[in-house]
């Protein structure tokens, strides 16, 4: 019985098979595209559905669609080159590096997502898996000749995609919709001169005339329509570019001859082993829809707050029983957190001496760090850290805090060689999907007058080597295994009492 079934079998496959392979290559192409984005979406569901939540939140992430639209567009260019290969009967070397590559994306995903699951949305590894799953697919379902004629394609939809040079050169270029804008039109410059690359000279000139065209159109889009959403400015100008670009060339080099754009002749398949990597793609396809996404850890929390309670550039209100000793304002973290952002740095002393706090009757002394953005998503992105220079020091796993009135908040206990001090954080995120405010406390194991605290990084070049530190170390080789929270009792109920000065019940007076 077992047999036969087994023989059964085969018949099927082998005619399923002789099927497939009397289609017409014009009809096998899509079927094999179609299972490499079936299987894609099916793998990466959740990272889809986290894309398009950061789309939805206004997050910078949803530039990536501008490079899965510019990238499609590219490969359409692309594949119109005219070329001969000669035919390749054996499959076994596609079969082994696609096999090779479909096993490290579930590495990605299975090992470095945990790993670097403080900085998920900063990092994306997610997407660099994905990317290198849709390679390894096509690798085993086309072969490396073909995908290697794409090669310039795959390379741009991979360095554009990862997220860290965009998010970079976004604060570089001073942060806000327009610099996203800008940092998007490298995705069409650099699309239109590989789609229009035939020649050096062919691809260089259409590079260079998308980035006029597409400054043109983002200029306008800064002029005329400045309350546009940011996905419109990361869209608009790079595809509209690319569209207008390339369409032009094409018109260009094919005047006086027909305008057929599919026009390229698809070849045979010269090879039958082709069924034989597709159980590997979907075995492995469906492994990753396992893997689950790190939890987001400095999520922002919804509480009541009446209209107006938060707003741009107002300062914590200080509690009674403190007093403001002095305040500072860092206007460039508007480059991080989006237009209008700052950083209100608040020195406030305690008013009266607590022995509890200080066994030598000295009053303590707390840093109130603050940053209200009308870009909540961002505080995902940039995590808090990311403003001081913290590379070298070890940071402990967060404790959750209860603040009231649905306010949680983040202890972590620091031990910084740099400032030879170890400090303590309280972090507070509050507000709503427009506008939301990050308070740390800061206290130092030195309570002298004039001890040292860390220091926001003062500007773009810090914040950058600490991002690129931060990726090259990982978050064990910086984790402090031996926490010693010294002024947990101080800064939780100094944070309980700034969560009842700032509270504003709605309808209501504080």
């Amino acid at each position: 019985m077992t047999a036969s079934t087994d023989v059964g079998s085969r018949r099927a496959g082998q005619k399923l098979a002789d099927w497939y392979h009397g289609l017409h290559p014009g009809y096998r192409l899509p079927l094999r595209w179609g299972l490499i984005g079936t299987m894609t979406v099916i793998a990466f569901f959740d990272s889809i559905a986290s894309l398009v939540q950061t789309t939805r939140s206004g997050g910078l992430g949803g530039f990536v669609w501008t490079v899965l639209v510019v990238g499609t567009l590219v490969a359409i260019g692309v594949s119109r080159w005219h070329r001969t290969e000669l035919p390749i009967h054996d499959r076994q070397t596609d079969v082994i590096v696609g096999t090779m590559a479909l096993v490290l994306a579930l590495l990605i995903n299975g090992v470095l997502l945990g790993r670097y699951a403080l900085y998920f949305h900063l990092l994306r590894l997610d997407l660099v898996a994905m990317w290198l799953y849709a390679l390894s697919a096509s690798i085993v379902l086309f072969g490396l000749r073909p995908v290697m004629r794409f090669a310039w394609v795959w390379g741009m939809v991979l360095l554009l995609t990862f997220p860290l040079p965009y998010y970079l050169t976004v604060v570089a270029l001073g942060g806000g919709k327009v610099a996203a804008g800008a940092a998007t039109l490298l995705v069409s410059g650099v699309g239109t001169g590989i789609a229009l690359g035939r020649t050096f000279r062919r691809g260089l000139i259409g590079s260079l005339v998308s980035w006029a065209f597409g400054g043109l159109i983002l200029l306008v889009m800064a002029l005329l329509f400045d309350d546009a959403p940011l996905l419109a400015f990361q869209l608009i100008p790079a595809v509209s570019t690319m569209c207008v670009v390339g369409g032009g060339f094409f018109l260009y080099a094919r005047r006086g001859a027909p305008k057929r754009i599919l026009d390229r002749k698809v070849e045979p398949l010269a090879a039958r082993q082709v069924w034989a990597g597709v159980p590997v793609v979907v075995a492995v396809g469906i492994a990753l829809a396992f893997v689950r996404l790190p939890p987001t850890v400095s999520v922002v929390p919804v509480i009541p707050l009446a209209p107006g309670a938060l707003r741009q550039g107002q300062p914590v209100a200080v509690p009674p029983g403190w007093h403001l000793t002095s305040m500072r304002t860092y206007d460039w973290v508007h480059r991080i957190y989006g237009s209008g952002a700052d950083l209100i740095r608040q020195q406030v002393t305690a008013d009266d001496v607590n022995p509890d706090w200080d066994t030598l009757g000295r009053p303590r002394t707390v840093m109130i760090d603050s940053v209200t953005s009308e870009r909540p998503f961002s505080f995902n992105v940039f995590p808090a850290r990311v403003l001081y220079d913290v590379a070298g020091a070890r940071l402990s796993a967060p404790r959750l805090v209860d603040l009231g009135s649905g306010v949680e908040g983040q202890l972590v206990s620091v031990v910084d060689d740099t400032l030879l001090v170890t400090w303590n954080a309280l972090q507070i995120t509050w507000g709503d999907s427009e506008i939301a405010q990050r308070v740390l406390l800061l206290a130092v194991d030195n309570h002298d007058p004039e001890a040292p605290f860390p220091e926001p990084s003062g500007g773009v070049v810090p914040t950058l080597g600490t991002l690129i530190t931060i990726l090259l170390r990982g978050n064990a080789a910086d984790t402090d295994r031996a926490p010693a929270f010294k002024d947990a009792g101080m800064l939780t109920q100094l944070g309980r009492e700034i969560v009842t000065a700032q509270r504003i019940p709605v309808g209501g007076a504080r």
